[in-house]
């Protein structure tokens, strides 16, 4: 049974991570489609997506060593 902040942090990191994806594709898919100044627009676009997209993985991830570390089992 996970505890309410597993299920909070899982819950956010995955709700961070659907955000972000689509602004990362359509940041790639402006970036390599276009040119110029378009181009570098698609760029920041895509990384503008990428920064919930890897506060999602943390907490996903802190998530699991959460319930990880309530196991009591070793980490190394």
């Amino acid at each position: 049974m996970t505890t309410r902040k597993e299920r909070k942090l899982a819950g956010s990191g995955g709700r961070l991570v659907m955000i972000g994806l689509p602004l990362v594709v359509i940041g790639i898919v402006l970036a390599l489609l276009l040119s110029g100044t378009a181009s570098g627009i698609g760029a920041a676009i895509a990384v503008l997506g990428a920064l919930p997209v890897v506060a999602g993985i943390v907490l996903i991830l802190s998530a699991g060593t959460e319930q990880h570390s309530r196991k009591d089992r070793p980490f190394a």
